[in-house]
């Protein structure tokens, strides 16, 4: 087929260049190569030996030049569509080339069907998971807290403050009595610090065993931890100690670490919860492995712990422990109730390593009940590490507002000492090292970036550079301002000022067309001055409104009537009024103006406003006289069907009744 075609468009090309004669014989075995007959259609075979004859004759044609024509282009591309084709020889189910019949057609067979195994869906984080997680992490705080309320009520209890006065030494009770503030439960603030070494050390003295325990009942397991000095939960020695405490005139807090569930949700857990929620299974139980459950599983039997248990007790970090306010330094001590010594508190939230809090809730409950979150004072690293755990990291507004909204039931008014306290744990936040990690500056809320900032951010000019990572300069959070367009500060009541330079240029697409916004910063504007109404005129903008986003846009001069009926009245009165545009929203696909009312001459404003109280009082005098109308019409129309009604009773009542037949029996009556 190759050939042939060459042989063709050689003879195209010889015959453009006036060479026919010359190249006659050359043709002639070309067109040996096929032939088509005119009078039957049928396209026969020749035999390729004689095409092959003289292979020195495909030589003359090699150094002819092609003439480039339309008329050869349609040929090269009808050509190729066939060129791939195969040619089927003398195969079964068709006769030989020789044969002038039809070659015999023969049978397919066409299977429809998909063998491939459906794809099967890539895995990710449902939208139920996060529900489920986040659910599941509320559900751990409230339980907890309410948990360690009743642990607090038990010690408030008289009868409890009782018995823990029975367990300090006499001596230690006679020197704390003697330096009490007269007429007040108060220790004198000269003696306090002295005094409270002074119990610990009585307190240390009293040995405490550990055993599992046998589920008992919160108080009547502390009542027996009491009387046998053995320990099966972790909550009995800070509750012993709080009330010892307290009953000595100490202001003593009972504190509780709360490790809740990771709000990340991974994958596989997601796969697992869907799993569990189709097959209608309680998650409930399901509850993330810590070491704090660990104490909670030493309840199955009254065996004594183990070396290895009974380490672990010691040397683990502890959910419950106490704090104590000192007056000499004022500030919160904290005590760690299983060794009656006196900790940091990141020290002891790390388990005395240099490493993370293990709690993302920290709250301390003082004797009237009153819950403080104190985490900020038990974490080296709060902002960069333990926020990530708690819900204020979480992107939902509602979820990052829970916590704080929540817990405010149980506080109470702020104090002096109170106050002295959040100042202290916002400045120790404050002091926290800048992030180690880039991510971390994503949602840092001191430093930043340059690549966290969004389009409409930027980081004011002459800002120091705080710090460098990797290369990149590290700002202030408090350093980056606000940028925005020539109308989105003309939809806040700024205007740019004039002969000011755009400082930034942000890029956006606007129906598939790139478009380049001019951005402005807030010291590049001034508070936009309207023109004033003049000689009852009120001025318009392009659109024949007024732009009225705050109410600083209203021209002077001018009043805003926010009446439904406002517009059409002004057109009754002839007096001259514009629409307020109060807004944007979006609708149908496109962004409409909101209109609110209209905006007229303050010496039109009484006659307009007197006028819609006349139309509002006939519009209602009206709807009264067409409802009294109706009333009429229908007691009418009530009537006369009462009067139609008696009279057909009247006329065919009689008949209907003698007319009637009585057939009785002894259980039925028919009639």
């Amino acid at each position: 087929m190759n050939k042939d075609k060459r042989e063709a468009r050689g003879c195209d090309a010889m015959e453009d260049c006036g060479t026919l004669g010359d190249l006659a014989q050359q043709s002639e075995r070309a067109c040996d190569v096929m032939i088509i007959s005119d009078d039957d259609d049928d396209v026969q075979q020749a035999d390729v030996k004689q095409a092959d004859t003289t292979d020195s004759d495909d030589d003359v044609f090699e150094d002819v030049p092609r003439a480039d024509t339309a008329e050869d282009n349609d040929e090269d591309s009808d050509d190729d569509v066939f060129e791939d084709a195969p040619q089927v020889r003398n195969t079964e189910g068709f006769a030989d080339d020789s044969d002038d019949s039809m070659p015999e057609l023969g049978t397919i067979e066409v299977t429809a069907g998909d063998d491939t195994e459906p794809r099967k869906r890539r895995a990710v984080v449902t939208h139920r998971a996060r529900l489920v997680r986040r659910s599941h992490h509320k559900a751990h705080l409230i339980v907890h807290l309410l948990s360690t309320q009743l642990l607090n009520h038990i010690c408030t209890q008289p009868s409890t403050l009782a018995l823990c006065l029975s367990l300090i030494p006499v001596y230690v009770v006679d020197r704390i009595q003697q330096h009490l503030v007269p007429n007040r439960r108060e220790i004198r603030r000269d003696w306090a610090s002295a005094d409270l070494h002074y119990f610990l050390s009585s307190f240390q003295a009293l040995k405490f065993k550990h055993k599992r325990g046998r589920g008992l009942d919160v108080e009547q397991g502390f009542w027996e931890f009491v009387e046998t000095r053995v320990a099966t939960r972790a909550w009995h020695e800070p509750m012993l100690l709080v009330g010892m405490l307290r009953v000595l005139a100490f202001d003593a807090r009972l504190c509780v670490g709360i490790r809740t569930p990771e709000l990340k949700v991974t994958v596989k857990e997601s796969v697992e919860i869907e799993r569990m929620y189709k097959s209608d299974v309680s998650w409930a139980g399901q509850v993330q492995g810590t070491d704090i459950c660990r104490a909670e599983e030493l309840n199955n039997g009254p065996t004594e712990l183990n070396k290895d248990d009974q380490k672990w007790w010691r040397d683990s970090v502890p959910q419950y422990w106490c704090e104590v306010f000192d007056q000499v330094s004022e500030q919160w001590l904290t005590i760690n109730a299983h060794t009656g010594t006196i900790e940091r508190p990141t020290q002891l939230a790390s388990g005395g390593k240099r490493g993370p809090c293990a709690f993302p809730y920290i709250l301390g409950i003082d004797s009237s009940g009153s819950v403080v979150d104190i985490t900020r004072r038990y974490t080296r690293d709060f902002v960069n590490n333990t926020r990530k755990r708690r819900l204020e990291s979480s992107r939902n507004v509602q979820d990052s507002v829970w916590w704080a909204e929540w817990i405010k039931q149980w506080e109470r008014e702020h104090t002096e000492r109170d106050i002295h306290e959040a100042a202290e744990m916002a400045r120790r936040t404050e002091r926290n090292t800048m992030p180690r990690n880039i991510k971390d500056f994503a949602s840092n809320p001191y430093y930043v970036l340059l690549r966290n900032l969004t389009q409409h951010e930027m980081v004011a000019p002459n800002s120091p550079v705080v710090g460098t990572i990797r290369g990149e300069c590290v700002y202030l959070r408090t350093h980056v301002q606000k940028v925005c367009s020539r109308m989105a500060w003309h939809r806040t009541g700024r205007t740019v000022k004039d002969q000011e330079q755009p400082i930034k240029h942000t890029t956006t697409m606007r129906k598939g067309v790139e478009c380049v916004s001019e951005m402005y910063g807030l010291w590049q504007t001034q508070v936009v001055c309207p023109e004033p109404v003049v000689h009852g005129q009120v001025p318009r903008n392009e659109y024949g409104n007024v732009d009225l986003f705050v109410p600083e846009m209203l021209p002077h001069g001018g009043t805003h009537v926010r009446d439904p009926g406002a517009r059409s009245m002004c057109k009754e009165l002839d007096i001259d009024c514009a629409d307020a545009v109060v807004g944007f929203e979006f609708r149908r696909g496109a962004t409409v103006p909101v209109l609110d009312g209209v905006v007229i001459a303050t010496e039109s404003r009484d006659m307009l406003l007197d006028a819609l109280r006349e139309e509002r009082r006939i519009a209602i005098a009206t709807a009264r006289a067409a409802a009294e109308t109706r009333a009429v019409q229908r007691w009418r129309r009530l009537l006369i069907a009462l009067r139609v009604r008696a009279e057909i009773d009247s006329t065919f009542a009689s008949r209907s009744s003698r007319s009637t037949t009585t057939f009785t029996t002894p259980n039925t009556t028919f009639y």
